[in-house]
């Protein structure tokens, strides 16, 4: 067997951790370097060189600001700021937030190369013997960092959407245009704003082409006439939505401005019968059986589908869980539950239940993937009318 050119180097993010504190960092890169000049063809370099990141730094602090281990001492500024200056080093980026999503993505990497080395697009030459002697006859100097804009800020191999920066809702009220309870330094007059003037919520929203799709179907008069409207008129009107009934003004305005979700899943909450939120680890299950399977044959196995479910994008947390006792398979009993159910299982093949029309589980998921599209969650790249 021949290698392909293309070297990736699979990290979480207490591994980056780990690699900084005991200078395995740099090491790995210059030995990486070297091994893209043998496999590239010398100073063409025509190998990819690429990092794969999985977790968010964020959920792996302990006690003391650190990343991993304290005695790492190794903060989260660290771990971004040497993540974010692989490009500029000759890597590309990828980013995933379980193991699960890394071997989907994986998968999807050997796919393609293997696809390339078979229409003749990648050059793969030298076997592992080959390879290995050359490597270790290479000088030091070919593993520098480069110099030459081509070969930094390279691209991935395969582009994913995947996110795992959290924010808090109001961070992207802000940016959506609605300003809440004391935003505002200055009135419309020019003048400080009184604490009367300092309650009141002004919403005002610029429908341009590049907000997101459940923004875009409101407009500036339907957020005026919302703001008239007290806390209890509005807690109301998202009770009537089954949209959440918490938070401030601004963010129940914010629900009230989404289209409408599918009557189907508002009257099934109103019966009190569960409807997986999206997103979801169990919305990303249930997304997954409507795309990947067809009624009438046998089910996906636990395994099939829990990375089917990590594919579609519409868990918020990692199908895999994130190090702890329960992952995104601890919330299949809830589907499993019901009159009817909305997922059969038959000898550990589980699928969508087909009826009664209009309550059964593929009727549900259709719904949840379309409110998937909707909050531009969902990777499937089907039109979805929403």
């Amino acid at each position: 067997d021949k290698l392909a050119p293309i070297l990736i180097e699979r990290k979480s993010v207490d591994d980056v951790a780990n690699s900084l504190a005991d200078g395995r960092w740099e090491r790995q890169q210059r030995n990486m370097r070297k091994a893209q000049y043998v496999l590239g063809g010398g100073q063409d370099r025509r190998c990819q060189l690429c990092y794969l990141i999985e977790g968010d730094a964020s959920q792996r602090m302990v006690h003391g600001g650190n990343v991993g281990r304290r005695s790492w001492n190794q903060t989260l500024e660290d771990v971004e700021n040497a993540i974010e200056s692989l490009p500029s080093k000759g890597f590309s980026v990828m980013r995933t937030k379980s193991i699960m999503g890394s071997m989907v993505l994986l998968s999807k990497i050997a796919r393609d190369v293997s696809w390339k080395a078979k229409n003749g697009s990648i050059d793969a030459t030298l076997t592992y013997e080959n390879f290995l002697g050359q490597w270790r006859r290479c000088n030091d100097e070919v593993g520098d960092e480069p110099t030459l804009r081509r070969h930094q800020y390279p691209a991935a191999p395969i582009v994913d959407s995947t996110n795992i920066q959290f924010e808090h809702p109001t961070d992207s009220l802000d940016r959506n245009g609605i300003t809440g309870d004391n935003d505002a330094d200055v009135s419309a007059n020019g003048n400080v704003p009184n604490e009367e003037e300092k309650e009141c919520c002004t919403v005002a929203m610029d429908i341009s082409p590049n907000r997101p799709a459940h923004v875009r179907a409101a407009g500036s008069d339907d957020a005026e006439e919302l703001n008239k409207l007290s806390i209890a008129e509005l807690k109301k009107k998202c009770k009537d939505r089954d949209e959440k009934q918490s938070g401030t003004k601004k963010e129940l305005i914010f629900c009230l401005l989404k289209p409408r979700k599918p009557e189907i899943l508002i009257t099934r909450s109103r019966r009190k019968q569960y409807v997986p939120k999206v997103p979801s680890c169990n919305a990303a299950l249930m997304v997954a059986l409507l795309l990947n399977h067809k009624p009438g044959i046998d089910g996906l196995s636990k395994e099939k589908l829990m990375m089917l479910a990590e594919e579609t994008g519409v868990s918020k947390d990692p199908m895999g869980g994130n190090g702890g006792w329960y992952d995104g398979w601890a919330g299949m009993k809830d589907l499993l539950k019901g009159d009817p159910p909305l997922v059969f299982v038959d000898k550990r093949k589980y699928s969508l239940t087909t009826q009664p029309p209009g309550s059964a589980g593929i009727d549900i998921a259709k719904a949840l993937h379309v409110l998937a599209h909707r909050e531009e969650l969902c990777k499937c790249g089907n039109y979805v009318g929403i």
